[in-house]
């Protein structure tokens, strides 16, 4: 007779700690969740319900805020040692006061060593994607994505940590690129982590997977609600995710509490003195600004998708890749920088790094234009275009970055071109601080309809500038950019619909062979 060996008794005080705690936690999930409530009076039903929900979204609440505030402060201390420190750029940050004006500044001769850092940036990148997890290159929401649909919501423990790292490195050396990636993964990672604490099943740590995406995109851009809504809308081109609702909900606003204890609750942007508005005359305008951000949308998702299988034709690994792209990429930096000058070199600096403060000039009416000056058109059109360039080049390549930033960055620009166009044919129409409108509702429509994330686009957009004044105009513009770009979209991994996800396949066979009438 064969006697089953005990597993060894916990040695430290932490992994004794650990152990008691995760055995009582397992408990409650258990009880919560196999204990019967039909019968039962509703109230008791509901808080059985919401303890579930908070025992799954609480823990992922607040790691992904800690994970996301140890990011964001990871990300401004290596742009201010390598930007400011070595390159000598004064770099601008989003969240000027009403009325300020945003100042960036650098130095002709230091701008030469750009390149240089981003390479060097790119080496270590390449190093940490080859020698510990792949999962690190690129955007990171695809990585998320393809976990919760074919991956059983599973994600490796040393992903998010690695993610943290390697995203700060990317952005800070000068890679152009944005922060969501990194924030989802990190939260989706500890979501998939967590949930195998608690032995759920692969439906309920795939829940637990997009849950924790949601509340890092959350804190990161300080819009609870539009993260919530972006994890269960992102997974698919033409569906949402249900179930991902109500704890996504929870740990949003969880880990945005504890985002906004490190670095305060104010809107990531501010609005111009005054506000901003529109007027019946420019629904037309708007329409026509959502067309133009769906052809610019596309021929972005294509030069990507192109880069992308490049670098992976070449067979190359990601030290190589890396670097290559970075360094490519800081080369036109450099050359539009010495090439076009105009705007104190705006078109070359809103290329690298997030871009968020040249944003903020934007939406403070900075970078408007009152007239038609060809100049002014050239250097909006060419920074459109290097920073599209810069980013295909730093994240096709495998670079460690998100692509919310860009399209921000892109759109908004779009938007002040356009409201600057129409605000010198039609000045009756489009007055100058219209511009400003334009540049918000732009940056909305724009990754609205690349990201086919319309609704979350719009509340994140809506909590990020704390204004709900132009939600008319870019409701229009935003659902026409996400019908214009067809089947274009930034996230290979998604899918159209819960029908095409490997997630559910099983889930709706078995339900339509339960439902089936028997055979006669």
């Amino acid at each position: 007779m064969t006697v089953a060996t005990p597993p060894p008794a916990a040695s430290t005080w932490w992994e004794r700690t650990r152990a008691a705690a995760t055995g009582r936690i397992r408990r409650l999930w258990r009880e919560a969740r196999h204990h019967p409530t039909r019968g039962k009076r509703s109230w008791v039903a509901v808080s059985e319900n919401l303890l579930r929900a908070s025992l799954l979204a609480v823990p992922i609440g607040l790691v992904a805020g800690l994970g996301s505030a140890a990011f964001y402060e990871a990300w401004l201390e290596a742009t201010r040692f390598f930007l400011v420190g070595i390159v000598g750029i004064g770099y601008p940050l989003a969240g000027a006061p009403p009325g300020g004006v945003v100042v960036w500044s650098s130095s002709p001769i230091r701008i030469l060593l750009l390149p240089l850092v981003m390479i060097l940036g790119g080496l270590v990148v390449g190093f940490l994607i080859d020698q510990w997890a792949w999962e690190v290159a690129g955007h990171g929401t695809d990585e998320a994505i393809r976990a919760f649909h074919s991956g059983g919501g599973r994600v490796r423990v040393r992903v998010p940590l690695l993610k943290l790292v390697a995203s700060a490195l990317t952005l800070g050396t000068g890679g152009s690129g944005g922060r969501e990636g990194p924030a989802a993964q990190i939260g989706s990672g500890f979501g998939s982590w967590w949930a195998g604490q608690l032995n759920l099943s692969p439906r309920e740590r795939r829940v637990a997977l997009a849950t924790g995406l949601g509340a890092g995109v959350g804190a990161i851009f300080r819009a609870p609600l539009g993260g919530a809504i972006y994890a269960a809308e992102v997974l698919y081109i033409q569906d949402f995710e249900p179930e991902v609702f109500f704890p996504a909900i929870i740990a949003s606003v969880i880990s945005y509490s504890v985002f906004g204890l490190f670095f305060g609750f104010a809107t990531l942007f501010a609005l111009p003195v005054g506000g901003v508005g529109w007027n019946l005359g420019q629904i037309p305008l708007y329409a026509f600004l959502g067309l133009i951000c769906a052809a610019v949308g596309v021929g972005f998702v294509r030069l990507f998708r192109a880069t992308e299988r490049k670098m992976e034709a070449t067979g190359w690994p990601y030290r190589v890749r890396v670097p290559l792209g970075m360094g490519v990429a800081g080369g036109a930096v450099v050359a539009v920088y010495y090439g076009l000058p105009w705007g104190n070199h705006f078109a070359a600096l809103s290329s690298i790094n997030v871009g968020y403060g040249f944003v903020q000039a934007a939406m403070l009416g900075q970078i408007g234009l009152s007239t038609l000056v060809p100049i002014a058109l050239v250097a909006l059109t060419a920074a459109i275009l290097l920073r599209m360039a810069t980013t295909c080049l730093t994240v096709g390549s495998g670079g460690a970055a998100g692509l919310f930033g860009t399209s921000v960055v892109v759109g908004a620009l779009l938007g002040v071109e356009v409201g600057a166009v129409f605000h010198s044919l039609l000045p009756g129409v489009v007055s100058v601080a219209a511009i400003s409108a334009f540049a918000i509702v732009g940056m909305m429509t724009f990754f609205g309809g690349v990201s086919k994330a319309p609704l979350a686009v719009l509340v994140m957009v809506v909590e990020m500038t704390g204004s709900y004044s132009l939600l008319v105009p870019a409701m229009l513009a935003i659902f026409i950019a996400y019908i214009g770009t067809g089947p274009y979209h930034i996230y290979r991994e998604q899918v159209p619909s819960r029908l095409d996800s490997p997630a559910h396949r099983e889930e709706y066979v078995r339900y339509l062979k339960e439902e089936a009438p028997p055979a006669p």
